[in-house]
């Protein structure tokens, strides 16, 4: 460690709990990965206990690692085209669950470089606009950008829109947007909004085409919900592996600095450090505000009880990117954009097995056959699994190709779309490898807070893992009782959903499950 260097650092960074992970960041950048030493120095010097300050150093996996490492990703996607064989030939690189750039596959970063560089999708989709490229503000302004921040409507008219287009939250849970602004409206105390950009579920990559496509567009829609709610300050929360995003968005914030258009109002960056839970809005609550990123229980929510306590405005990079075209548009418009009886449109998130994988705005209702065929360059040879909307969602045959991607559409295999990121994989990955492989992963982004989890999804890895070479050391029975313990008493959306895609691949694929119906231990 350089001293001097971290000494001057030091004296340089802020003091409040709140920019501790800030720090961290700063210090792993600019001296090198978070020891003993340096995690002593930082506590000393933010007045915080030093175990605290190592406490919150263990959880996040990249604070210990090199800014210029070489990562790997073996996430679901990425180890079915060859993620295992090209970890063994690249010396000194680290295996990590998921990059975020699952449209490359296999993904590799080498610092905050892309290998190979990303390439974006000049599809612009049927009528938001979400994958066109802003260059600059004034480009984004000469297409219309800026107009609704410069004559906001007032919240009463914004929130019925939003209620008219039916938007609901694109992270997954599908919480309708109209409801949680009028419930941060109606809260005592001045608001915070928060943007969750903290994407990291294996296929979904949707949130990153946004920021690096059109970060005015988001600090935007960022701004228009300050001004509303009356909140002075924002954040957004973005996941580390996203270096193209995060300078994309420091140069918009300064753009619009710059303009004026931040007068009276702060929007600020925070980094993330390599923890996929910080997605779940109160453990990023909790990293932010400088501690392990472990979900709160729920009630209060955070538009109740949120960052720093006060009533917390949370939406996704895409929820709030659908929102001005809603607003200009009208809610009603947005809403006939669907398929089927689905509102709106969204971002699908395409990638494995077709021939241009990448992210597509598309309405909602299509099938994952319309959305291959006609926006991700077709299937690249015979199906063998789907995941209809990210790790969590489920795992599918591949007659579900041909069901709407929605909700109601997909009841019938008791699935839903999720994050929308659809995974294709081929006969050759077996629905038994990419189960064991997708449980790894929740196995690994545990926050290990509640047992159900920190052991349910550890102890499913290993049995995948074993029955891939007709091995089981459970009964069917005692996984059924598992699956029920987690998904009726873990404290998150983590552990909750985690068994859907167990209970999907024992149902269609129930041949590969076959030690466990004979007890084989």
């Amino acid at each position: 460690m350089d001293v001097l260097r971290a000494t001057v650092l030091l004296a340089e960074l802020p003091l409040e709990r709140t920019r501790l992970l800030d720090n961290l960041g700063r210090i792993r950048r600019e001296i090198g990965p978070i020891g003993p030493e340096l995690s002593d120095a930082l506590a000393d010097h933010m007045n915080i206990r030093r175990g605290e300050v190592h406490e919150v150093v263990s959880f996040y996996s990249f604070l210990q690692v090199s800014a210029d490492a070489v990562r790997v990703c073996t996430g679901p996607v990425c180890d079915c085209f060859g993620a295992r064989e090209l970890l063994e030939r690249t010396p000194g690189a680290i295996e990590v669950a998921c990059l975020g750039h699952c449209d490359l596959a296999p993904a590799m970063t080498r610092g905050d470089e892309i290998v190979p560089q990303v390439t974006h999708s000049t599809n612009n989709g049927p009528a938001v606009g979400l994958g066109a490229r802003d260059e600059t503000l004034a480009e984004y302004a000469a297409r219309g950008g800026l107009d609704l921040l410069r004559n906001l409507p007032p919240l009463e008219r914004i929130v019925g829109e939003l209620k008219a287009s039916s938007l609901a939250g694109f992270g997954g849970a599908g919480f309708p947007t109209g409801v949680k602004w009028e419930a941060v409206s109606q809260e005592q105390g001045l608001p915070f909004v928060v943007v969750n950009a903290d994407e990291g579920e294996p296929g979904t990559i949707k949130d990153r085409y946004v920021m690096e496509l059109r970060p005015h567009l988001l600090i935007e829609a960022t701004l228009i919900a300050m001004r509303s709610l009356d909140a002075t300050e924002g954040y957004i929360y973005l996941r580390e592996e996203y270096a193209t995003a995060r300078q994309r968005l420091f140069r918009g914030i300064e753009e619009f600095q710059a303009a004026g258009l931040l007068e009276g109002l702060s929007l600020e960056l925070v980094i993330g450090a390599g923890a996929y839970i910080a997605g779940e809005e109160t453990a990023m609550l909790e990293s932010m505000e400088g501690r392990r990123a472990m979900p709160r229980l729920k009630p209060p929510f955070p538009s109740q009880v949120g960052y720093l306590g006060r009533p917390t405005l949370i939406n996704n990079v895409e929820t709030l990117a659908h929102i001005p075209a809603i607003l200009r548009n009208g809610g009603e418009w947005w809403a006939d954009l669907g398929m089927r009886g689905a509102s709106g449109t969204r971002l699908w998130s395409v990638t494995g097995a077709v021939g241009t994988p990448g992210c597509y705005e598309a309405p909602s209702g299509l099938t994952t056959r319309e959305l291959v065929d006609e926006y991700a360059g077709g299937f690249t040879g015979d199906v063998g699994s789907i995941v209809p909307g990210g790790a969590a969602s489920g795992i599918l045959p591949p007659a579900a190709i041909d069901a709407p991607l929605t909700r109601d559409g997909l009841r019938e295999y008791d699935a839903g779309p999720g994050s929308a990121a659809v995974q294709v994989f081929p006969t050759s990955y077996s629905p038994l490898r990419l189960l064991a492989e997708t449980m790894r992963f929740f196995a690994e982004e545990s926050c290990q807070k509640c047992t159900p989890c920190r052991i349910g999804n550890r102890a499913l890895h290993h049995l995948f893992e074993e029955l891939v070479h007709g091995k089981a050391a459970m009964t069917r029975e005692k996984v059924d009782e598992w699956l029920l313990a987690m998904e009726k008493t873990s404290i998150c959306g983590l552990g909750q959903s985690s068994p859907f895609p167990v209970r999907n691949a024992m149902e269609w694929w129930p041949e590969l499950f076959a030690p466990l119906e004979q007890g084989v231990a």
